[in-house]
């Protein structure tokens, strides 16, 4: 019986591969969206609304919660960061699911990767629930299926399962990847190289105060150093600097808010306890944390960087080193896919940071000059001829996003539904909840809960088996 169910959903299930397009467990941007949202407190614990997006509970069991924002137009968006080919990250996300279903009457779920509404509900009548949930749960620990798929097939429950995807954005975004893979590896090598080389020659040109910024910076991207306590140095060190804070005043918020919390006992504001003293801290503390936009806070970060080191600065050559590193850290974050989008932003406005003969020429010089005789790599050449390849591949990503926003207004229109679930990889967060906020929809981001790595093999199948002849033909 499982064997010939097994060829009934080989043959005629109409499903992506997508289970595993562009794969990163964790990326920088949703650790970092995580680290703010734990300093937060919700600013009120009542709601007008069953759709306002601070009310909405994710079991801790299967997922957090990192982010939520109230919008203008009545509609709600789970958005779940999809850890793609990672078993039990898609376990947790259709639990996630089941937990809205049956919590706030779900029954939209929008997914990335997927073309159309067809689904495997045609196939639960031929077998028992819990036979259906034991097959689903075979395919999804090969990397067949999702954790939405998991859920279609291994339960009853009435939703409707739709595609955001464009055919041919899809299709050629998944071929632009593939081109990045053909180089990333040698191109990543090189970028290694030189990001090495120039910290070896960083303590003969930096004057101590550019020195400490940059080991701060390197203490933060590896996690060495929480963001509220980086954050916290950053905002110092412009001060000290005389640079204008108020320009910056996400970080204002987000300071003031940290430093009100640590005067106030939250429990006894909750249990009504508190002084008026302490009640007048916390409205401040409330203020402060309303006021505060995550994705507006995270512009501002590079912003406030840029300027700490330019005012630190005090030559040409450490201002030159200074912008070599910064496009050599992105630049390596471009090839893993793992760049956040003020990074992108970055590489797109200034091209001209991003020639690897400048960065070669200037590492040599000063490498002879000082004596290092450092050994940099004469392969740019792997980066330079590729670059038109990586910028084809993020404008693709960009503009299925705005397909994304598009077909999620189309199918809620069409299911009259003012609650949905989106299901796209993290990697499709940043901008995605821009868009939904400047289109005027609540939401909230939610990651599944991952103690396991993916298996890099098992996403490379995944994604590049052609395993469903019906794909052939481009049907989905």
């Amino acid at each position: 019986m499982k064997n010939l169910f097994f060829l009934v959903i080989f043959v005629s299930a109409i499903i992506l591969p997508e289970s595993c397009f562009a794969a990163e467990d964790r990326s920088f941007w949703q650790k970092r969206q995580k680290s703010v949202t734990e300093t937060q407190t919700p600013a009120s614990t009542t709601s007008e609304s069953e759709l306002d997006p601070q009310t909405i509970e994710i079991p801790e069991q299967y997922g957090t919660v990192i982010e939520t924002h109230r919008g203008t137009n009545g509609r709600l968006i789970v958005h779940i960061q999809d850890a793609h080919c990672n078993y039990e990250a898609q376990i947790n996300e259709a639990n996630i699911l089941e937990s809205l279903i049956n919590d706030y009457d779900l029954n939209l779920i929008l997914k990335e990767s997927k073309l159309t509404d067809r689904d495997f509900k045609y196939l639960r009548p031929r077998l028992p629930v819990e036979e259906r949930k034991e097959v689903a749960d075979e395919l999804l620990r090969d990397g067949y299926i999702t954790g939405v798929n998991y859920l279609d097939l291994g339960s009853d429950y009435p939703i409707t399962i739709q595609g955001l995807e464009d055919k041919e954005l899809y299709d050629n975004n998944i071929s632009a990847l593939w081109e990045i893979d053909k180089f990333k590896d040698a191109a990543g090598e090189y970028v290694i190289m030189l990001i090495a080389a120039g910290d070896a020659i960083k303590p003969k040109i930096y004057n101590d105060d550019l020195l400490e910024v940059d080991n701060k910076k390197k203490d933060y991207d590896n996690e060495k150093m929480d963001l509220l306590e980086y954050y916290e140095f950053l905002y110092d060190k412009a001060g000290e600097q005389g640079i204008p804070l108020y320009t910056f005043p996400n970080f204002q918020n987000l300071i003031k808010a940290s430093e009100i919390e640590k005067k106030i006992d939250l429990v006894k504001v909750r249990d009504g306890s508190a002084s008026d003293e302490e009640m007048g801290l916390y409205n401040e503390y409330l203020e402060a944390t309303r006021d505060l936009n995550i994705n507006s806070l995270f512009k501002e970060e590079p912003l406030l960087e840029d300027v700490v080191q330019d005012v630190l600065a005090t030559t040409y050559d450490q201002k030159r080193l200074i912008r070599i590193s910064k496009a050599l850290s992105i630049m390596k974050n471009l090839l893993r896919i793992k760049v956040v989008p003020e990074e992108y932003n970055y590489f797109v406005d200034n091209g001209e940071d991003f020639d690897p003969a400048f960065w070669a020429g200037f590492l040599k010089e000063k490498s002879q000059e000082l004596g290092l005789y450092l050994d940099i790599p004469a392969n740019a050449y792997i980066v330079s001829e590729n670059l038109p390849k990586i910028k084809k591949f993020y404008k693709l990503a960009s503009d299925r996003e705005k397909v994304f926003l598009e077909r999620t207004g189309e199918h809620m229109n069409n299911e009259r539904a003012d609650l949905a679930a989106l299901v796209a990889g993290g990697f499709h967060t940043p901008t995605l909840t821009r868009l939904l906020a400047d289109a005027g929809y609540s939401y909230i981001v939610v990651s599944p809960k991952v103690t396991t790595e993916t298996s890099e093999a098992l996403y490379r199948w995944a994604l590049k088996m052609d395993w469903i002849p019906e794909l052939k033909g481009g049907k989905r």
